[in-house]
C-alpha cells in the first residue's frame, strides 16, 4: 500500500514539475512574442502575448519589464509604465533590474529626485552595478550637486569604468569645482574616446555637435586656467554660434568669461 502511495505521490510531483515547466516555457515565449509584436507596431497583440506571459508565471520580471518599456513608454503612458515595474518588484524585491529600469524611467521625465532615490535603492541591493553608479552621478549633476556627483565619477574613473560622457562630465565639473587643469585632461580625453567610440556612420550630426561641444568646454577649461592664448585657438576655430560671442568676451573681460564657467551649470 506505501508503494503505491510513494508511486502515487512521485507520479503526481512529475506531473507537477512537468506542468510548471510547460508554464515556464511559454511565459518565456509569450515574452518574446511580446517584444516581437511590439516592434512590429502590434500593440494590441504585444499586450495580449504580455499578459498571458505575467498569468503563466507569477514569479517573472521579465514580461513585466518589457511592458513598461515597450508598451506603456511607447505610447507615452508613464503611469502605466510605473504600475507595471512596481508590480514586478512587488514579484521579486530582491531583483535590481526592475529598480533600475524604474529609476531610467523616472530620469527620462525629470523627476530627479525620485531617480536619484531609485539608483540609491539601485546600488542597496548591488553595490556594483555600474550602470546605476554611473546613472546616478549624471543625476546628481543634473541636480547641481557638483561635488557629489565628481566623487561617483572620480570611482568610476579609478576603476576604469567610465563612460567618455561620465569623463566628459567629470571634466566639466572639475573645472568648476577648483581643479580645472585636471578637468582639462579629462574633457580631452573625453573627446578622444568619444572620436573612437562614434566613428561610425549612426548620428553624424549628433556626434558632430557633441565634438563642438566638447571643444568649447576646453576653452573654458583653459579660460579658467588662465590659459586665454590655447582659449583664444579653439573658440577662432569652432564653428558652434556661441563661439564668436564667447570669443569677444574673452577678449573684453576675461575675468567675467572666468566666473561664468564657474558658477554656470553643466546642464
Amino acid at each position: 500500500m506505501s508503494r503505491v502511495i510513494f508511486r502515487l505521490s512521485a507520479g503526481f510531483l512529475v506531473g507537477v514539475l512537468a506542468l510548471l515547466a510547460t508554464f515556464l516555457y511559454l511565459s518565456d515565449y509569450y515574452t518574446g512574442e511580446q517584444q516581437r509584436l511590439a516592434a512590429a507596431g502590434d500593440v494590441a497583440g504585444a499586450m495580449e502575448a504580455s499578459r498571458k506571459a505575467i498569468r503563466l508565471d507569477p514569479f517573472d520580471t521579465d514580461a513585466l519589464q518589457a511592458q513598461s518599456s515597450f508598451l506603456w513608454r511607447q505610447q507615452k503612458k508613464h503611469d502605466r509604465a510605473v504600475l507595471a515595474l512596481r508590480d514586478a518588484i512587488e514579484r521579486d524585491p530582491n531583483n535590481y533590474l526592475p529598480y533600475l529600469t524604474l529609476a531610467n524611467l523616472r530620469l527620462a521625465v525629470g523627476d530627479l529626485d525620485a531617480a536619484a532615490k531609485g539608483y540609491r535603492d539601485v546600488l542597496g541591493l548591488n553595490p556594483n552595478a555600474v550602470a546605476a553608479r554611473s546613472s546616478l552621478a549624471y543625476t546628481l549633476a543634473r541636480q547641481g550637486k557638483l561635488r557629489e556627483a565628481r566623487e561617483k565619477y572620480e570611482a568610476l574613473e579609478e576603476e576604469k569604468s567610465i563612460t567618455y560622457q561620465g569623463l566628459y562630465d567629470l571634466g566639466r565639473i572639475q573645472v568648476r569645482t577648483g581643479d580645472p587643469l585636471e578637468g582639462a585632461k579629462n574633457i580631452r580625453r573625453a573627446r578622444r574616446m568619444a572620436v573612437a567610440e562614434l566613428n561610425r556612420p549612426r548620428r553624424p550630426v549628433e556626434e558632430r555637435q557633441l565634438l563642438v561641444s566638447m571643444d568649447l568646454a576646453t576653452a573654458d577649461a583653459f579660460v579658467v586656467q588662465g590659459r586665454y592664448g590655447q582659449a583664444r585657438r579653439i573658440l577662432a576655430q569652432s564653428p558652434s554660434e556661441q563661439a564668436p560671442g564667447l570669443l569677444e568676451l574673452l577678449n573684453v573681460d576675461p575675468a567675467a568669461y572666468r566666473e561664468q564657467v564657474i558658477n554656470s551649470d553643466i546642464y
